[in-house]
């Protein structure tokens, strides 16, 4: 052990206040073992327990931190010195249990020895007695599935007796008779039964009972079917009557109504065509009124107008040139316009001076618009009146 690990740590690395220091007065605990080659250590584990028991490490500085590892070091040398003793003291414990396990191995093998010996002998003796154990359970057991079989093939025969009339609860009369029949002729032997007899007897005296009861049932319940088929029949007939006369009645109905539709249809286009018939002669009767007094009105019109002609005419007539002239002369005017008397051109003078006269163009296509007649017809008769 190194000699800074044997010093005691400065107060500057480890401080312990009085409590602690009194602790560290007390004298180590005592350690009982009875190994001898622990012992030294013990003595090197108390004196770690009093060092540095209540030991406060600070490692916040360079000192402190050198001491502290001195300080493992020291107490590693004991755990590392402990583990070597450990090692060293286990070695001729474990040769010793080498050794044990190696004799327990061959006792083992040699009682496995004497018993495969053993077995040699007992084998034939124990084969024999599980081949006839066997054989025994086998004839049991088959003993036993004969008798279940037998008694499970009682117990559906009575089963059979004791279920039959739930079986045929809903059928027909003669399903029911048919099978009670049937059960009547069944016999309960003895030898077939066993100790079943007695009960296989009474299972079958209260199946009879009971399908006679089916039966009497079936029987009243038929009759009451018949009964209600008849009378349903004899509802659907009467139905069936009502019917086809409340058909026969619709029939009739539609076929009223279908022939008043086609006389109603045919009145109303009777007078459909009348109401048209009538429109159609106001309307003829309107538009020949309409066309005559427009005709009316035109006639008026053209009255109108052949009277403002005339007069118009009236008065060009009394007036110093003559319409006819003025209407004839233009031609000839224009053919030689040297060769014009001195009284024509008083005349155009005094026709020029009156800025409301219409030419004689005008005055032309007036008379015959007027008379229906072309230009040269009106062009005619306003020459033949300058005479």
């Amino acid at each position: 052990m190194s000699a800074k690990a044997q010093q005691a740590p400065s107060q500057e690395s480890f401080e312990m206040n009085p409590a602690e220091a009194e602790k560290s007065a007390l004298p180590p605990a005592v350690a009982v073992t009875d190994i001898a080659e622990y012992r030294p250590h013990e003595e090197q584990i108390v004196r770690l327990e009093t060092t540095y028991a209540n030991l406060v490490v600070d490692c916040s500085t360079s000192e402190g931190l050198a001491n502290a590892k001195e300080v493992r070091v020291d107490i590693r040398d004991v755990r590392y010195a402990l583990a070597n003793t450990t090692k060293t003291a286990l070695v001729p414990y474990q040769q010793a249990v080498k050794d044990a396990q190696a004799r327990v191995n061959q006792v083992k093998e040699f009682g496995e020895t004497l018993k495969e010996r053993v077995l040699a002998i007992e084998a034939p003796v124990d084969e024999a007695i599980k081949a006839e154990e066997k054989r025994a359970a086998d004839a049991k057991a088959e003993r036993e599935r004969l008798e279940a079989e037998r008694v499970e093939g009682i117990r559906t025969k009575i089963t059979r007796f004791s279920s039959v009339a739930a079986a045929y609860a809903t059928r027909s009369a003669a399903d029911v008779a048919n099978v009670l029949q049937n059960v009547k002729e069944s016999v309960i032997l003895p030898e077939e039964y066993a100790e079943f007899e007695a009960e296989g007897t009474i299972a079958r005296n209260n199946a009879i009972e009971q399908l006679e009861t089916l039966h009497r049932a079936a029987v009243d319940r038929e009759e009451a079917a018949a009964k209600l088929a008849a009378q349903q029949k004899e509802l659907e007939e009467l139905r069936e009557k009502q019917r086809i006369a409340d058909a026969e009645a619709e029939e009739l109905r539609k076929q009223r109504a279908e022939e008043d539709r086609l006389r109603l249809k045919k009145q109303q286009d009777e007078l459909d065509q009348q109401r048209r018939d009538l429109e159609a002669q106001q309307r003829q009767q309107r538009e020949q009124q309409e066309e005559q007094q427009r005709q009316q009105r035109e006639r008026e019109a053209q009255h109108q107008r052949d009277q403002e002609e005339l007069a118009r005419l009236r008065a060009q007539a009394a007036a110093p040139a003559s319409v006819a002239e003025v209407v004839a002369t233009p031609v000839a005017t224009q053919a030689a316009p040297a060769v014009v008397t001195e009284a024509d051109s008083a005349r155009q003078e005094e026709v020029a001076a009156d800025s409301n006269m219409p030419s004689a163009s005008e005055v032309v296509e007036v008379v015959a618009m007027a008379f229906c007649v072309t230009n040269d017809e009106a062009s005619t008769w306003l020459r033949a009146l300058s005479f």
